[in-house]
């Protein structure tokens, strides 16, 4: 936060957004106004007191570097979490660690994968054990410089604002890109809202320079250099369709059957060629060294995510009534029951949360309509088809 002057007169107090070059070397700055005074701010600290604020690059002690977590035991706490993606978890994990420690080798990963593996889930654990800034970004919002919407330079100031405003620590983040997949061609020229996004973020991938704000008094804006090259980035994507591709070029499914297993069946690895005949430009897949798969979900999966992960939605009602004095009795075939009602929409883990608060919704009445009366509940095995199958007592 800091005080701006208004043409006007008078100081708002706001956080910075996005800076526009209008090419006759001034900056426009779009700004969320927080609130007004007519005062000047105090002097010295001009950002308020305390550590909030913007910091500056400049005039700080350098802090000593932290120590990276073992990487064996960042597989070990991540899939505590992350079940059913063992291998492509320790391919992201090392990937990551890769780009960390071996700063002469770019890191641009791809994961791909349907709706509810765990894509985004798996980079929130990992980041958060790492303590590095990372910003998830949605691609369909941004479209090319100089066209309304989101242009990729605001990405940046994401991961900063992220990182505190601590320049040091966001050139060492991550930038998540979900929904890459729906910014490939559709044989349309120039598309400003999708190929043409993918060719802008080309400057960010490869390692560029870029100015963004560090320090603002009365009347002028002061820029740093921001340096993308240790910039760790990963595009997320389901990219329907794309295992056709695979299966055409393989010649391997020329019937265009598709089949589940209950198993992570092996499969041939997606090839960049694939990608470009997905759409994607060829500049943009150029730039992607690491292509990584996530599993399809089965429900043996599903199961163990309910029963095992430290994510498990079930495990948190559980909790949550074991907090009110209430245990819960179930038998294990009730998580088979939930995983096979959650498979039917084909989203993968994020169906389990919908299932299983259907399951609760009329237990979570009845408790907090009668506090301190119950001490078991008794969970029937047909609850995830019928919510009024259990005994409280």
């Amino acid at each position: 936060m800091r005080f701006v002057k208004c043409i006007k007169g008078g100081f708002i107090m706001a956080k910075v957004r996005k800076i526009y070059n209008t090419g006759s070397n001034k900056k426009i700055i779009i700004v969320k106004t927080v609130k007004k005074s007519k005062q000047k701010p105090k002097e010295g600290n001009q950002f308020g007191s305390g550590n909030s604020g913007i910091q500056t690059p400049t005039g700080s002690k350098s802090k000593p570097k932290e120590i990276l977590p073992d990487i064996n035991d960042m597989e070990k706490e991540v899939l505590k979490s992350i079940i059913g993606q063992d291998v492509a978890v320790r391919k992201i994990i090392t990937a990551i660690y890769r780009a960390i420690n071996f700063k002469t080798v770019k890191s641009n990963i791809l994961v791909i994968g349907n709706s509810g593996t765990g894509k985004t889930e798996t980079i929130k654990q990992i980041a958060k054990r790492l303590n590095i800034p990372y910003t998830i970004e949605d691609a369909t919002k941004y479209t090319q410089e100089g066209y309304y919407g989101a242009d990729v330079n605001e990405m940046i100031l994401n991961l900063l604002e992220n990182a505190n405003m601590d320049i040091k620590k966001a050139q060492n983040g991550i930038i998540v890109i979900d929904e890459i997949d729906k910014k490939a061609g559709h044989e349309v020229p120039h598309d400003v809202a999708g190929t043409e996004v993918l060719k802008s973020l080309l400057k960010i991938i490869e390692g560029t320079t870029i100015k963004v704000p560090v320090e603002m008094d009365y009347y002028n804006v002061k820029l740093a250099d921001f340096d993308t090259k240790n910039i760790i980035i990963i595009f997320l994507g389901a990219f329907s369709g794309l295992d056709i591709i695979r299966d055409k070029r393989l010649n391997s499914n020329p019937l265009g059957f598709s089949i589940k297993e209950e198993t992570h069946k092996s499969k041939a690895k997606f090839l960049k060629q694939d990608l470009v005949k997905y759409g994607l430009p060829e500049e943009f897949v150029g730039r992607i060294d690491t292509i990584i798969e996530m599993n399809e979900l089965t429900k043996k999966d599903l199961a163990l995510i309910l029963k095992k992960s430290e994510l498990s939605i079930f495990k948190r009602y559980q909790n949550e009534l074991s907090n009110m004095g209430i245990t819960l009795i179930y038998n294990d075939d009730l998580f088979e029951s939930i995983a096979e009602k959650s498979l039917v929409l084909d989203t993968g883990a994020r169906e389990l949360s919908n299932t299983v608060n259907y399951m609760f919704e009329n237990i979570v009445f009845d408790v907090l309509s009668n506090p301190n009366k119950y001490k078991k509940c008794i969970l029937d095995s047909e609850i995830a088809q019928d919510n009024t199958k259990y005994t409280l007592s």
